[in-house]
């Protein structure tokens, strides 16, 4: 069975970072951990299975409307490079920071516009403080050793003192589906504690309200693993070879995950045929804080 957007009964702007830790969107909020379970693996050929099936037209579109006026664009954690090239044909220009060499060369064809590739991690950005006046990070919190460490490098390195500066975070939202499946199935077996992409967006919120960054927004979007195969068991088999391996690649009991998955996805693809959701809630942090 699939989860269901969580009922909006909060506003969405205007917010404190109180107020982000304590959103329905940032939920569920009786499971809100004390403290960070310590970042996802990533294996390669994971990574990539996982992309080749996503389609994240919707998120793209959010990060350019909301860079569309600033010019010095940050982007960390670059991965396919689908959102840098995007962003960097709108602006004309978009840095990006990725800690995977393999993955520099071919970020560095943009196409239209210039992406200007560096390598580095979240946790230290080698650029000045202040270089720029947008950074964006989608999907890169579970993946770094320090939240707080990575959410203090990404306000030093935005311009708090330009009205027009943003940071925008992106992370999976209560009811996404592909983490709800992971949780209940792979994670425990993996022996480690649940994911919960909120307390990252929240603890996020709460280190750029301390950098200066204390105007908050909350916005939804929505990507999706697609899987076209005409039968329900070719479905069943691809999906559970993408989601056993995209954060456990190489792990001992990968196959052992691989089959627990097969009720759990036949179960989901009976509501929803050939997608898996990759929900999404986006924080917006700007300069000031709220009236």
């Amino acid at each position: 069975m699939t989860t269901r957007e969580p009922v909006l009964s909060a506003p969405t702007r205007g917010l404190t970072a109180t107020e982000v830790r304590e959103h329905p969107w940032c939920g569920p909020a009786d499971r809100m951990p004390t403290r960070y379970r310590g970042p996802h693996g990533l294996g390669r050929d994971g990574w990539v299975n996982f992309v080749t099936r996503l389609e994240r037209g919707e998120e793209v579109a959010i990060i350019r409307a909301a860079v569309a006026d600033n010019r010095r664009v940050l982007d960390v954690g670059g991965g396919t490079g689908e959102i840098a090239r995007a962003v960097a044909a709108q602006v004309g220009r978009c840095t990006t920071v990725e800690p995977h060499a393999d993955r520099v060369a071919s970020l560095q064809d943009s196409g239209h516009g210039v992406v200007d590739v560096h390598p580095g991690h979240a946790e230290s950005l080698p650029f000045e403080d202040g270089a720029f006046d947008a950074v964006y990070a989608t999907w890169v919190l579970p993946y770094v050793d320090d939240p707080e460490r990575a959410a203090r490098e990404i306000a030093r390195v935005c311009d708090a003192s330009d009205p027009g500066a943003k940071v925008v975070l992106i992370g999976g939202s209560p009811d996404n589906e592909l983490v709800s499946v992971l949780n209940e199935v792979c994670v425990p077996l993996a022996g480690e504690e649940p994911d919960h992409q909120g307390y990252l967006l929240a603890t996020a919120a709460a280190v750029f309200a301390d950098s200066g960054f204390g105007r908050f927004s909350l916005h939804r979007t929505e990507a999706a693993l697609h899987f076209p195969e005409p039968s329900v068991d070719e479905r069943v088999d691809a999906a559970c070879a993408v989601l056993g391996d995209f954060w456990y690649e190489g792990h001992p009991r990968v196959e052992e995950m691989r089959e627990a998955l097969r009720p759990r996805v036949h179960r989901h693809f009976r509501h929803r045929s050939h997608a898996i959701g990759d929900q999404a809630t986006v924080l917006v942090a700007r300069p000031g804080t709220p009236s």
